[in-house]
C-alpha cells in the first residue's frame, strides 16, 4: 500500500521549491497491510473501491473508510492506514489547486464551512463521480498517463464534488481545503523543514511582529505552541512504527539527550517514552 502514496519529504537544505503535479496511483490492499507517515507533504484524496481500512489521524482515531467511500489525508496531516479486508483504492495526491475557478469554488463553501467542525468524515462515492474513476481506471490500464490529461482531470474532479454532492457533504470532505491562505499553506509545507519559530521566520522573509501577528490571526494561537503540538502530535504516530525505540524517536526528531525527551513526554502526554510507545503498540494491536 506503500506505494500508493507519496511519501516524498522536505528536508532543511532544500535549495529549490520543486513544482508537483497531480497524479493518480490505484493497487490492490491486503489484510495487515499498514502506512504510517507524519507530515503529509501533499494532499491524498483516497478512493476506497471496495474492502475495509482503519486510519487515524492526528487527533481522529479509529476512523473507518469503508468501500465505495472517499476521504481526505490533507497536507500537513500525521496518518496510520490499517487494511481490515482486502480490497483496491486509488489515490488523488495533490498539492495546492492552481485553477482559479477551483479556487473560487472552495472559497464560495467558507460561510458552510465557519458553521461546520471538521470531523474528518467520508463521504459516499455515487454517480457520476464513480464513472469518472472509472476512466481514471481506464486510462491507467491503457498506460494513458500525462500531466495535461491530470490536470484536466483534477478540474473535472473539483467540478463534480461541486455539481452533484451537496455543501455540507462537500465540505465534510474538503473542509481543510476551504480558506487556505498563502500564508497558512506556507507554514504546513515548510514546517518540518526547520527546527525553530525563528529559521520558519526567516524562511518567511516577514518580520518577527508581522509574522507573529498573522500567524495567530490565521491559527489561533502562537507560532510556538503550535510547533511545539505538531511536534507532539509526530512523535505520538511515530511511536505507532513497530519496533520502534527510545533511541529511535530521539534521533528522529533530534533531542538535545534523553532527559530532554522525558521531559517532553511527560508534559505533552503525561507518561513516559516507554509508556508512550506501550501505549501505541496497544492502539496498533487493537
Amino acid at each position: 500500500m506503500i506505494s500508493l502514496f507519496c511519501l516524498n519529504r522536505y528536508h532543511s537544505n532544500d535549495k529549490k521549491e520543486v513544482e508537483f503535479d497531480p497524479v493518480f496511483r490505484y493497487g490492490e490492499i491486503k489484510i495487515g497491510d499498514f502506512i504510517l507517515n507524519t507530515s503529509m507533504v501533499y494532499n491524498h484524496l483516497l478512493f476506497l473501491r471496495e474492502g475495509l481500512i482503519r486510519m487515524d489521524c492526528d487527533e481522529f482515531y479509529g476512523r473507518e473508510l469503508f468501500g465505495e467511500q472517499c476521504i481526505l489525508i490533507p497536507k500537513g496531516a500525521n496518518v496510520s492506514l490499517t487494511v481490515l479486508q482486502p480490497g483496491a483504492l486509488l489515490v488523488f495526491i495533490f498539492d495546492m489547486l492552481k485553477n482559479p475557478f477551483e479556487s473560487y469554488v472552495l472559497q464560495s463553501y467558507q460561510t458552510v464551512q465557519a458553521a461546520t467542525s471538521y470531523t474528518f468524515a467520508p463521504v459516499p462515492i455515487r454517480e457520476p463521480l464513480n464513472s469518472y474513476l472509472e476512466l481514471i481506471l481506464y486510462y491507467k490500464d491503457r498506460g494513458i498517463e500525462h500531466k495535461q490529461l491530470y490536470e484536466i482531470k483534477e478540474k473535472e474532479l473539483f467540478l463534480l464534488l461541486h455539481s452533484c454532492y451537496t455543501q455540507e457533504e462537500v465540505v465534510a470532505l474538503l473542509h481543510p481545503l476551504i480558506g487556505m491562505s498563502d500564508f497558512k499553506n506556507f507554514i504546513i509545507k515548510n514546517y518540518p523543514k526547520v527546527r525553530n519559530v525563528a529559521e520558519l521566520v526567516r524562511l518567511s522573509g516577514m518580520g518577527r511582529t508581522a509574522f507573529d501577528y498573522t500567524f495567530r490571526n490565521v491559527f489561533g494561537t502562537s507560532a510556538r505552541q503550535w510547533m511545539l503540538a505538531k511536534i507532539a502530535k509526530q512523535v505520538e504516530y511515530k511511536a505507532l512504527e513497530p519496533d520502534i525505540t527510545i533511541k529511535d524517536l530521539i534521533k528522529e526528531f533530534k533531542f538535545d539527550s534523553a532527559s530532554h525527551f522525558n521531559r517532553f513526554c511527560r508534559k505533552q502526554f503525561g507518561c513516559t517514552p516507554g509508556e508512550l510507545i506501550k501505549k501505541s503498540a496497544k492502539r496498533y494491536f487493537i
